[in-house]
């Protein structure tokens, strides 16, 4: 798994590359965590455009992150995801509490409306 960020203002957007699945859930999740912390980070986009396949673990530690932020009233929004992958959210029912956009450039609209 290789991971890039980058800001938009005070919406930090992470993209993966691989597929996030147990072996690789704690390289994301200690990624992650050095940002929640940052009083300047609103909020968190994860671009999956190039993930094929999100197993248990990788459903668990994206449920954590959203939980984590939300505790911090921050935001967060996954984005470009594959049919497939969105298929596992749509009968886990994460589809109706996680924020699920197209792109990063919807995530941010809705991400700056709330």
């Amino acid at each position: 798994m290789d991971l890039t960020e980058k800001r938009d203002g005070n919406i930090l957007i992470i993209s993966v590359v691989g597929n996030i699945v147990l072996e690789d859930t704690t390289k994301l999740k200690g990624f992650v965590e050095k940002y929640i912390e940052d009083a300047e980070i609103e909020g968190i986009i994860i671009n999956c455009e190039n993930v094929s396949f999100i197993d248990s673990s990788g459903l668990g530690l994206i449920v954590s992150i959203y939980k984590t932020l939300k505790k911090m009233e921050k935001k967060f929004a996954l984005t470009s995801l594959a049919d497939r992958t969105m298929e596992i959210f749509t009968l886990t029912k994460l589809d109706n509490i996680l924020t699920i956009t197209k792109d990063d450039s919807s995530a941010m609209e809705v991400l700056k409306k709330d």
